[in-house]
């Protein structure tokens, strides 16, 4: 199979060929859990049936990162989880890295599926030592068929809420990475955590922080090892639906576990990744233009 990694891309002006609205989403199916049991991890719920987008990427070097799918061929993660060589694999409906099967009070859900990566594709302008732009798309191999346990996340594709979304204080992020006392987990796990100012961040890991960058964290839980390419989200309610809409992608953290953690803005980048899935994913797949004004989603409060 050919593997295509591609750095940059050229913007280009893709014509739908049907008069509507812009979609606010990339994907109208999407965000929708299918929570089957509950364990409590450091205080946290990592139910099984939760977050259904999450992808487990493992190279064979043996580096782990996070990602999320986000229709029916791409994955979402940072640009510094892209092998230069795409030797990577994709695992969608992973909850315990170490068991076939999943299940919690005899109750179980369907076996994780594994996919090889055909083409990749790193933002032009990322910067590696500041960790600026990082974001990255992986093209599947073949198509993704969606079921309770493998389903997308929500992306938006129209910045109109780029204010609104600046407002929200807290967000809730999940991954692999290490524990709170510094072991690496094999479930997934789950955590809620606060927006920091900026300078945190800085005073952390030495660098300024960019508007399309995140700070974000907790005095007693933050992001560890394992934990890039993972999702900062938030549950609104849209079309009459709850769902989860992914709003930053896990970018550094620190290796000591500190209680900040930066995060890929997403909004300013949904351009990008519209562009990306129109020019190479199949057309039968793409969101169509909607024949009304799509309506704006609401989070709860607090906001």
């Amino acid at each position: 199979m050919t593997k295509i990694l591609i750095v940059g891309m050229a913007v280009l002006c893709l014509s739908v060929g049907v008069l509507g609205f812009k979609p606010l989403l990339l994907e109208e199916n999407c965000g929708f859990e299918n929570q089957i049991s509950a364990r409590i991890m450091n205080g946290q719920a990592a139910k099984l049936g939760e977050n259904p987008w999450m992808a487990y990427l493992k190279t064979p070097s043996g580096s782990k990162c996070a990602g999320t799918l986000i229709n029916h061929w791409f994955v979402l993660t940072t640009a510094q989880c892209i092998p230069d060589d795409l030797a990577i694999t994709v695992r969608l409906g992973e909850y315990n890295t170490k068991t076939k099967h999943d299940c919690e009070n005899r109750r179980c859900q369907g076996d994780a599926e594994e996919y090889e990566v055909d083409m990749a594709f790193r933002h032009t302008k990322y910067k590696p030592s500041e960790h600026l732009n990082d974001i990255g798309l992986l093209r599947l191999e073949r198509r993704v068929e969606y079921f309770a346990h493998i389903r997308p996340i929500c992306i938006f594709v129209d910045e109109r809420l780029r204010d609104h979304v600046n407002l929200l204080t807290w967000f809730t992020t999940v991954g692999w990475g290490k524990t709170a006392d510094n072991k690496s987990s094999n479930i997934l796990q789950k955590i809620d955590i606060s927006r920091q100012p900026k300078e945190l961040c800085s005073e952390i890991f030495g660098h300024s922080l960019t508007s399309d960058q995140i700070c974000a964290g907790n005095q007693n839980g933050a992001l560890c090892t394992g934990d890039l390419g993972g999702p900062q989200m938030r549950l609104m309610w849209h079309n009459n639906h709850d769902r989860y809409v992914q709003l930053g992608i896990a970018s550094w953290v620190s290796d000591k576990c500190l209680n900040g953690s930066i995060f890929t803005n997403l909004l300013p980048h949904g351009h990008w990744i519209e562009r990306v899935v129109r020019q190479f994913g199949p057309v039968q797949d793409l969101q169509r233009p909607s024949a009304t004004i799509p309506d704006l989603p609401d989070f709860y409060q607090p906001i």
